[in-house]
């Protein structure tokens, strides 16, 4: 697989690095037809904070509420479907910023040729955050989007779209389907930010997703 310049520079905004196969020192982390992607460290604005005491106090007290069901936002008709923790979701003790977490979205759904702004249903993706142990109806959403692919990052998400709460390592090998959709998991944006070095397997999982396209 080759990718433009856009792409290639969306990548780097991933944290990955697109090394030729003719590279004599690019190390071998996830290869995708032509190139060998890496992930690099992080840079400046990736950096993570630790929450307040109070913060995490909030968060606390809010577990301990009764459970609610997660309004289902508006959507509109898109070609992907992204389901996955809230923006502001706190992950533990150290956690991206919403920012972060938007801006690495954005990046990843670029890098692919899709837009959370897209005019057109066409290349345009809907995100629809759930929440762990609150319920959201999505058959709802997917009957409203109209989706074909989704893509479940992290937990809460793959149990809100498949009902399964197995290991991601071993939801992300294959294909799933709901609802006649085909559907892929990954990893939450959060983990993703901690994480930098599985960014390469992110974009393993975008390039399935977009194959599943058809």
């Amino acid at each position: 697989m080759r990718w433009s310049e856009r792409q290639v520079a969306m990548l780097r905004e991933m944290g990955i690095r697109v090394w030729s196969r003719d590279a004599p020192d690019a190390p071998a982390v996830v290869e995708a037809g032509a190139a060998v992607l890496v992930a690099e460290e992080p840079r400046p604005h990736e950096v993570v904070r630790v929450e307040s005491v109070a913060t995490r106090s909030s968060a606390l007290a809010s577990v301990a509420s009764p459970v609610m069901p997660t309004p289902t936002p508006a959507l509109a008709s898109a070609e992907w479907l992204i389901v996955g923790d809230p923006f502001d979701a706190i992950g533990g003790a150290a956690d991206a910023t919403a920012a972060d977490q938007e801006r690495l979205l954005d990046n990843m759904l670029h890098a692919i040729g899709a837009s959370r702004h897209a005019p057109a249903r066409e290349a345009r993706a809907c995100h629809l955050a759930v929440v762990e142990g609150r319920p959201v109806d999505l058959g709802a959403a997917i009957a409203e989007v109209a989706p074909r692919c989704i893509l479940a990052l992290g937990r809460a998400a793959a149990i809100a779209v498949l009902g399964l709460d197995d290991p991601i390592g071993r939801l992300r090998e294959r294909v799933h389907q709901r609802d006649g959709v085909p559907v892929v998991v990954s990893f939450a944006l959060p983990y993703l930010l901690r994480h930098p070095a599985d960014k390469a397997k992110a974009w393993a999982d975008l390039c399935r997703a977009v194959g599943a396209l058809g």
